[in-house]
């Protein structure tokens, strides 16, 4: 008998085995339950926190997006208070709000002012502006619109699948009672 043949018969033998221990594999199954359980559980807290950042900044956007009295550093940095209230982290949160106008002459975005609420975020640039316009709406010349941008750092509690991450959101919306939404670094 060749090594093949002998190969293919073991492997018949084995396919139509029926033996087997209960408890072993009870016990194998209970530790994959438990696995996917513990996995599921994880997978779901971080779309969950991920959603809660999205409806918390969609909500800071349209605070701003109403604005009609200048604004300043104080009025943002309360912003930072209200989105640490509205998605009850306890890891680190900012946000960065941009006013943005399109320049018909040069045909790039220009940024009017821009406010981050910690040093670790830069305000933007015409540079970092222009580097992020796939995501900014197409606009009519002298139009403006607010990037409103939110960062939340999220840690997952098993380190089943996920890591340590930022979540992070890029929200323009228009300002909705003015042409702009007018800033003030003394307000």
């Amino acid at each position: 008998m060749s090594l093949y043949q002998s190969l293919k018969l073991k492997g018949r033998l084995f396919g139509r085995d029926t033996g087997g221990s209960i408890p072993t594999e009870g016990v194998m199954a209970f530790c994959f339950l438990i696995w996917w359980y513990i996995a599921s559980f994880q997978f779901f807290d971080a779309f969950r926190q991920k959603n809660v950042n999205l409806k918390a900044a969609y909500t800071i956007a349209d605070m701003i997006s109403r604005q009609t009295v200048t604004i300043g550093p104080t009025y943002i940095e309360g912003l930072g208070v209200v989105f640490d209230y509205l998605t009850s982290s306890n890891k680190p949160t900012s946000i960065r709000v941009t006013s943005v106008y399109w320049d018909g002459t040069d045909n790039t975005y220009k940024q009017v002012w821009s406010y981050a609420t910690t040093a670790g975020i830069p305000p933007h640039t015409d540079a970092s502006i222009n580097a992020k316009a796939a995501q900014i709406p197409a606009m009519p010349v002298g139009d403006t619109v607010v990037l409103v941008e939110t960062f939340m750092a999220y840690e997952p509690i098993f380190s089943i699948g996920l890591n340590a991450m930022i979540y992070d959101t890029f929200i323009t919306p228009r300002p909705r009672f003015a042409s702009q939404v007018v800033y003030d670094p003394n307000v």
